[in-house]
């Protein structure tokens, strides 16, 4: 008896919805983690600062980790100000009003992530401290894992063959994965102050508690507590006065 041979091939898109369809639970935690994004790593850098101490008060780690970490907001500030409305920003549900491929999202599908990645780096590398900063890179890689298996599950439903092409070009977490595309829209100034405010206001106040207390460890005290303290006052002046023109902005757009 002759019996036929069929072959299945199961291509990419149809792989990814059998994983999905394999392992459900993925997709509520990375929902979860990205509601709470923004706080989750909060007790880590609490821990960071009561169980690591710093290695050393050598200003080389704190120009490594400031390059670091500005290069972070850096990435940050061009995705936010190329990104289409609806898109990149920091609510607590999964929304996407249209589908970024341009810019930084041509070289890899989640430069947003690399920018945070490469902040929190740099602060713990201003910290010097390795161990720590080991630590938060493995929470942030399975953090940002699940974020986006929920994020692409929830693209893959709304731009179907779209993004299954785009995904197919363009390598969900190497950089320089595809050619260069340029953005197709100018850059958004007035989105970024307003979008980037509390992130940049999180860096510089990290950086300045960071410094305080590497000086307070090795030094025995803050040696000019005036300077930390005008230096964080002007912060926090600039942070609320941004709040609120964006509140101004936003009720004079809804009237």
């Amino acid at each position: 008896m002759h019996y036929a041979s069929r072959r299945f091939i199961l291509d990419r898109p149809g792989l990814s919805r059998y994983i999905d369809s394999m392992q459900p639970w993925p997709l509520p935690v990375g929902k979860f983690l990205f509601r709470f994004r923004s706080f989750t790593p909060l007790p880590l850098i609490l821990l960071t600062f009561l169980f690591f101490k710093p290695l050393s008060p050598s200003w080389l780690w704190t120009a490594i980790g400031l390059a670091a970490a500005f290069l972070g907001e850096g990435i940050r500030i061009h995705c936010v100000g190329y990104a289409g409305s609806g898109t990149s920003g920091r609510e607590s549900y999964l929304k996407a009003d249209s589908l970024n491929t341009t810019g930084l999202y041509s070289l890899t599908r989640n430069p947003l992530y690399w920018g945070n990645g490469l902040i929190f780096a740099g602060l713990l590398t201003m910290y010097a401290q390795p161990l720590a900063l080991a630590f938060f890179i493995v929470f942030l890689f399975l953090q940002y894992h699940f974020i986006v298996l929920a994020e692409e599950s929830f693209l893959r439903e709304q731009y179907g063959p779209e993004y299954e092409e785009y995904s197919r070009r363009v390598s969900r977490w190497l950089f320089l994965s595809g050619p260069y595309s340029p953005p197709g829209r100018r850059f958004d100034l007035k989105k970024v102050v307003f979008k980037e405010n509390d992130s940049c206001f999180n860096l510089l106040l990290t950086a300045l508690l960071i410094l305080a207390w590497k000086e307070s460890f090795f030094s025995g005290r803050v040696r000019q507590p005036l300077i930390f303290a005008g230096a964080a006052l002007i912060l926090i002046l600039i942070y609320s006065w941004i709040k609120i023109l964006k509140k101004k902005s936003a009720a004079k757009a809804a009237a």
